[in-house]
């Protein structure tokens, strides 16, 4: 379960790297990939700021069909909202160097394991 969050983790990431105005990528990337996830699931070192990002990100009323993600931070600054792109970059980062520890740690000691944690963890953003 923890791959797939990571899944969702990394496509939000490709969102908030691509091209455009960084609050519609925020809205987009939270939207899309990061609403649903649940905190119970986050690994416990990152619950606490993932909760924290979500309150943030669903503060404002929307008005008439609007999300609350799209209301919340079209009333955001864009230094707020590069905050929030920040946090939600530390938070997959934080994620993925537990799962490497975790799949490092699953692996059996006869030296087969993979020396470099981070490269099997990261994909090509191409």
């Amino acid at each position: 379960m923890m791959y797939q969050h990571s899944d969702k983790f990394y496509a939000a990431i490709r969102i908030l790297a691509g091209k455009g105005p960084i609050k519609k990528r925020l809205a987009t990337a939270y939207d899309e990939h990061l609403l649903h996830l649940p905190i119970e699931e986050r690994p416990k070192c990152i619950r606490q700021r993932f909760e924290k990002l979500r309150r943030i990100m669903l503060a404002v009323k929307p008005l008439g069909s609007e999300s609350p993600v799209l209301a919340t931070v079209r009333k955001m600054s864009e230094a707020d909202a590069n905050r929030c792109a920040n946090q939600i970059l530390a938070m997959f980062s934080e994620q993925e160097r537990i799962t490497a520890i975790t799949r490092q740690s699953d692996q059996p000691a006869n030296g087969t394991q993979n020396d470099n944690l981070t490269v099997g963890s990261y994909r090509s953003l191409n």
